[in-house]
């Protein structure tokens, strides 16, 4: 017998989305691997079958109302296919959100792509469904179930938690608290208007930071007392406000929203969008940018149960489902590790680059790598922003990358100077 529940302030911003995107490209992640090796196809989809039935989020549908109903059972998705999988559209009240294909592509290789639905997994609910894939996988070859540790709660019990926490009146202080947090901040509406009118697709381009300079910036970060977050997200701040034009620029944050301990292992959505005000005023050297950065990071920590949708609603702004409002780009850092890997016994896996839609307008996202290294990564829709205004945004933000960890003590407007305006072009 299905149970039914309300929705999370999470998951009711995905739902508003995705009935606005019914294709629910936007509100769904696609990852593909390519995995070398005797594959054993049976075992893959045993081992998925385990994980269906351990989390609740892989067998629930959403009903109007809207409400989430968690089925006692649900049918997996393990598809054999022939030509690489394109993103489908996700039936919210059929299911199910979980889909994987196998595509043979040579003896003993195979692309293995997991299409989800947000509803059903965020990006730190990925890293935990590899984690247990891997050993269900581990099991099934040898017959076996996996011990994993018995899951202390499930999502919709944080999702009946969290109610209890945003009451009306908790809201009520959410909003006023935001209200003058932003007060100052220009809501760059129009920030991102390019070419053409209407969504396009989405595209990904990427720079380089070589080993030395990933280990500049933590240095730089613990030097002051600050992570190493910090300085990518003040550094971004400042290779995004040439092209505003403001010395207060707004950054989208995805909070992972998993403070209780007993969520760690729950797959479900727990991320909420929210805004990281960044403040360029009086020209600060670098590292006193840092402390306002931090500083503001904490705040937006500690005011995250509004999610981004329901503040716009609340302090007036565009209902517009190809507009991410307010902010100038969503910014995202990488540890090594925390995107989840995928890793089957027997096999050697490496995850294949796909983008067909941007998820927003603009998200910069830094990513350290295993080696040491790092990548910095635009995905961004070509229907308002140019490859080379892209590629330029990327090489400034290198350019002052270098600049700060070389001179800390230098001011922003020093370090904005390397910044190109909207059609400029670095400086050598």
């Amino acid at each position: 017998m299905s149970a039914s529940f309300p929705l999370s302030a999470a998951q009711r911003a995905v739902w508003a989305r995705h009935t606005r995107d019914p294709s629910g490209h936007r509100q769904s992640t696609l990852r593909t691997f390519a995995v070398t090796g005797t594959l054993d196809v049976a075992a893959l989809r045993t081992a998925v079958e385990a994980l269906v039935r351990r989390h609740e989020p892989l067998r629930t549908v959403y009903l109007d109302g809207p409400v989430q109903q968690i089925r006692p059972d649900a049918p997996v998705a393990v598809r054999i296919v022939s030509e690489p999988p394109l993103p489908r559209a996700f039936d919210l009240a059929r299911g199910p959100l979980l889909r994987v294909d196998v595509r043979p592509t040579g003896p003993n290789r195979h692309e293995v792509t997991f299409s989800s639905h947000l509803l059903a997994a965020d990006g730190w609910s990925l890293g935990v469904f590899f984690t247990e894939l891997a050993a269900c996988y581990r099991a099934a070859l040898r017959g076996e179930s996996a011990a994993l540790p018995e899951l202390p709660v499930q999502y919709v019990d944080w999702a009946a938690w969290q109610a209890e926490r945003l009451t009306p009146e908790r809201t009520g202080e959410l909003v006023r608290w935001w209200r003058g947090a932003l007060e100052r901040y220009p809501r760059p509406l129009d920030a991102n208007a390019g070419p053409t009118g209407e969504p396009g697709r989405g595209r990904r381009r990427a720079v380089a930071l070589n080993t030395a300079l990933v280990s500049a910036i933590r240095d730089l970060g613990a030097a002051h007392g600050h992570t190493a977050f910090t300085v990518l997200a003040a550094a971004c701040a400042i290779a995004l406000t040439r092209r505003t034009g403001h010395d207060r620029v707004l950054l989208g944050l995805a909070v992972a929203g998993r403070d209780r301990p007993e969520v760690a292992s729950v797959l479900g959505f727990f991320a909420t969008l929210s805004v990281l005000p960044v403040d360029l005023t009086q020209d600060p050297p670098f590292g006193v940018l840092l402390g306002r950065v931090a500083e503001a990071t904490a705040a937006t920590y500690q005011n995250r149960d509004l999610p981004l949708d329901e503040m716009v609603a609340a302090l007036g702004g565009p209902d517009d489902p190809d507009r991410t409002p307010w902010v100038q780009a969503i910014f995202a850092y990488h540890p090594p590790g925390s995107l989840g890997e995928l890793r089957l016994d027997g096999c050697e896996t490496a995850e294949l680059p796909v983008l067909d839609t941007a998820k927003f307008e603009l998200t910069v996202r830094v990513e350290d790598t295993p080696d040491g290294a790092g990548t910095v990564w635009a995905e961004y829709d070509t229907a308002r922003y140019h490859d080379p205004e892209i590629d330029a945004l990327l090489k400034a933000y290198q350019a002052v990358l270098h600049a700060v960890v070389a001179r800390p003590k230098t001011p922003v407007s020093a370090l904005r100077a390397l910044v190109p305006p909207p059609g400029g072009h670095i400086r050598g």
